[in-house]
């Protein structure tokens, strides 16, 4: 399952009265494959009930109705599109609070990349569509094993009834949000594995499936799971996780299929965050770490150790972050001592000492470069996006355009499995070097469709207008130049 993007609009009136607010939605898609028939992408549409504007119907209730289009797209011709209206379940009273509602639809496509584009109206508002673009790859190999795209589930049941949620036997119901908060205890997900006929190797193949930490790749033991699969054409997996004491975080549920000798043969990811405040940092790990003759028992002044640590937060977990802050101003050396050289540990067993010496020329470099007038280079958004990912293959600057405020676009042409991601960042005054990062197409990062309406805040634009292709070149801009090819 992969995220599109959120959806807000504009407050919307009953009767004169505001009803609830901004129209919100989610919107993502998941990718299967059908042997011998063609491949198929799966939409989900979550919309907020109470945000959409309602009107009385004969029957005496209330009914909110959008007008959805999904158009997919290839070298400027249409393959496949759908029209349709999205209608809420009904209500008896607007004072009564309005049920959240699914949509959820396929959509048949031979293997490709296409341009998908979503266009939403509240029928019963004056306000413009919502429209917005995206990419979409379909590309299952013919000759070894591959797996679908994830999806999420919030429920699940056997069925043999055939219907828009059913497949291979089940019922389910997606789970269209990649955030689970405090409240939900279980992470639940579907996918599919493809072992094609035409595949040389028909042992059966071992099924890791596990989730880790975001920013470091390592199995959390408590949630890794190892299956001994058949070759099938098509293998459905529908499985959970307990995540109850999993701590806030950003995390990568991963699946993987390894062969006989342990060869990786295929694999997939799929991004989410946990809210669990009451799920403390284990400092079981970190208490049993002897700090003593190595090159963090070494560091003996302790104002230089808490700003070392300090300096590992761009590429530290979330709890990894909350624990160090509680530490620094009175935890005594030997346990601040412990926590650098388990911090450095985690990340490169073999030679913890080479991986700080290596991470603080990056600092080094960082506090240089990036420096602003309030923030040391380090702490700063392009410092940050730098130590964590490293130098971007190219950086476009751009401090005198007419009508913006300066700005760059890094892009990195591979980062973590991703490809063709780009960051952007703009500052207000380019004299304080404190650029924001106001957008970026990267799992895990603040997307925001308007950030060209950010930069160009001279020109007026619509808010609800979130798709760059849609911004007016002027005089002396690039606003689409830059992003979609960088230099």
């Amino acid at each position: 399952m992969k995220r599109f993007l959120s959806i807000f609009f504009l407050s919307l009136l009953i009767s004169g009265q505001l009803f609830a607010g901004n129209l919100r939605a989610y919107f993502s898609y998941a990718v299967f494959n059908i042997p011998f028939a063609k491949p198929y992408i799966e939409t989900y549409l979550s919309v907020n009930g109470s945000s959409v504007k309602y009107i009385k119907s004969d029957d005496g209730k209330w009914y909110g109705t959008l007008n959805i289009q999904v158009v997919f797209s290839k070298n400027d011709s249409i393959v496949n599109f759908n029209k349709y209206q999205l209608t809420s379940p009904p209500l008896d009273d607007t004072t009564l609070s309005p049920l959240n509602f699914l949509d959820v639809q396929r959509y048949s496509l031979s293997g490709g990349t296409y341009s998908m584009q979503l266009t939403i109206k509240d029928d019963n508002s004056n306000n413009d569509p919502f429209v917005s673009n995206t990419q979409v790859s379909i590309d299952f190999a013919n000759d070894t094993i591959a797996f679908s795209d994830i999806e999420l589930v919030a429920d699940f049941k056997q069925t043999q009834k055939k219907s828009i949620l059913a497949k291979n036997g089940y019922s389910i119901l997606p789970y269209v949000f990649n955030y689970y908060p405090e409240s939900v205890r279980k992470l639940s997900y579907y996918a599919e594995v493809y072992h094609p006929d035409t595949t040389s190797d028909n042992n059966p193949f071992i099924l890791y499936s596990y989730i880790r930490p975001y920013e470091i790749d390592k199995k959390l033991d408590r949630y890794f799971k190892i299956n001994r699969m058949n070759p099938k054409p098509v293998s459905p997996l529908l499985k959970s996780f307990n995540i109850s004491e999993l701590p806030s975080g950003n995390y990568l549920l991963v699946l993987e299929a390894h062969d006989k000798n342990n060869n990786i043969i295929a694999e997939k990811q799929l991004f989410f965050q946990r809210y669990n405040p009451s799920v403390q940092f284990s400092l079981n790990t970190l208490l049993a770490v002897d700090a003593d003759n190595t090159f963090a028992g070494h560091i003996n002044n302790r104002d230089t150790l808490v700003q070392y640590i300090k300096y590992t937060f761009p590429v530290s977990t979330d709890f990894e972050r909350k624990y160090a802050e509680g530490q620094l101003a009175s935890a005594d050396m030997a346990t601040l001592q412990k926590y650098f050289l388990n911090f450095w540990v985690t990340r490169n067993k073999n030679n913890p000492e080479q991986a700080w010496i290596d991470y603080k020329h990056m600092v080094d470099y960082a506090n240089k470069k990036f420096k602003s007038v309030s923030l040391d280079g380090y702490q700063t958004d392009r410092g940050r996006v730098f130590l964590q990912y490293g130098q971007p293959n190219v950086v476009s600057e751009n401090y005198t355009e007419p009508a913006a405020y300066p700005y760059e676009i890094w892009h990195y042409y591979e980062l973590n499995g991703q490809h063709d991601i780009k960051f952007v960042f703009y500052t207000r005054d380019i004299v304080t070097n404190d650029f924001q990062l106001i957008h970026s197409n990267a799992i895990g990062e603040l997307a925001n469709n308007k950030w060209q309406y950010i930069i160009y805040k001279r020109i007026s634009y619509p808010l609800n207008v979130v798709d760059p292709v849609n911004m007016k070149d002027t005089w002396g801009t690039h606003p689409n130049d830059y992003y979609y090819q960088p230099r």
